[in-house]
């Protein structure tokens, strides 16, 4: 940096630091000087010095005319001055925690009145997708989800997809319930199977069930219109309520079907799913395994897994081991 930007940092101007030097370089001379040669006009000058003067970087001399500050002074003082006013600020803006029990009190009171805020309801699409988001982002241990739809769309998948593996990638557990015909089609299919190996638990029921995603086991999120999702949809924090849902999924899970990773085809043992074979390309170039998950878009967890089996299969005792081996059968 250079001298005027760091001397910026004390509110000391352009000209106002040129001056300063100036009067370094030449003690004793007069605003008169002919070295003072700025391009500003001499009315700019003058409140630059007379600046300088409150600052008391200058003084002038009744017999030895300006005579600068030695720096180790002035500008020592100047950033004294500018400590203690970003302290005073600091203090002052740490002072605005005492607002926050007051505020909680407001929170505590709208919670008790009349109007209850542990329902919400929200209305469109776009304002669905947008609090399904926010409600994604911030779950950190587990998300529920019943689906009774049958194939799943190109574009529910799309908005699906990025809420799903950000989940996983945090190491989220999640917990899907579909139906037996949606898992027969190939695209919904593939994209449970997509999930399935990046860790989910997914399972299947051949009867239809109710529409709804718990976040955290605090959160519910159902539909205003389960025959028509889009118009809108009720977000429940209320305790009592939510546990009840809760019940309702554990119920239907436990008489659900685990969909199973998909399997090598008999005889095809040199064949690989992608994502071994993209966790094989990471494990060559990657050091750790967080670097690795984090390329893969998965859990540490759910990395070393994959890790593990793949050694189970290579009959490899380490990894460098099971690289090599991954080579030679022609997986790399």
């Amino acid at each position: 940096m250079t001298v005027e930007q760091v001397l910026s940092e004390l509110g000391i101007t352009a000209v106002e630091e040129r001056l300063y030097r100036f009067f370094l370089r030449n003690p004793n001379s007069g605003l008169d000087s002919d070295g003072i040669t700025f391009d500003t006009d001499h009315d700019e000058v003058d409140r630059a010095f007379e600046r300088l003067k409150e600052l008391g970087l200058v003084r002038q001399h009744p017999d030895r005319g300006v005579v600068a500050m030695e720096p180790v002074v002035g500008i020592e003082k100047l950033i004294e001055r500018r400590l203690q006013a970003l302290n005073e600020e600091l203090r002052r803006v740490s002072a605005v925690r005492k607002a926050i029990p007051l505020l909680l009190e407001d929170q505590q009171a709208g919670r008790r009145s009349p109007v209850s805020s542990d329902i919400e309801r929200i209305e469109g699409l776009d304002e669905i997708r947008a609090r399904l988001d926010d409600l994604a982002f911030f779950a950190h241990r587990e998300v529920m989800a019943m689906q009774p739809d049958g194939p799943l769309s190109a574009a529910y998948i799309e908005a699906a997809r990025p809420l799903d593996l950000r989940c996983l990638r945090r190491g989220v557990r999640m917990r899907t319930i579909v139906l037996d015909e949606a898992v027969a089609d190939d695209r919904t299919e593939k994209y449970v199977q997509e999930l399935v190996a990046l860790g989910a638990h997914v399972r299947s029921v051949t009867h239809s069930m109710e529409r709804m995603i718990i976040y955290d086991r605090s959160v519910a999120v159902v539909p205003i219109d389960p025959g028509n999702s889009a118009r809108g949809a009720l977000i429940i924090h209320q305790p009592s309520l939510v546990t009840s849902m809760i019940a309702l999924f554990d119920r239907v899970w436990c008489d659900a079907r685990p969909v199973e990773a998909a399997e090598a085809a008999p005889g095809a043992d040199e064949h690989l799913r992608l994502v071994e074979k993209q966790i094989l390309t990471v494990l060559s170039t990657s050091s750790k395994d967080e670097i690795a998950a984090r390329e893969m878009g998965m859990s540490v967890r759910t990395f070393r897994r994959h890790v593990a089996d793949l050694m189970t299969r290579l009959g490899a005792s380490n990894r460098f081991q099971a690289a090599l081996l991954a080579k030679d059968r022609g997986w790399l």
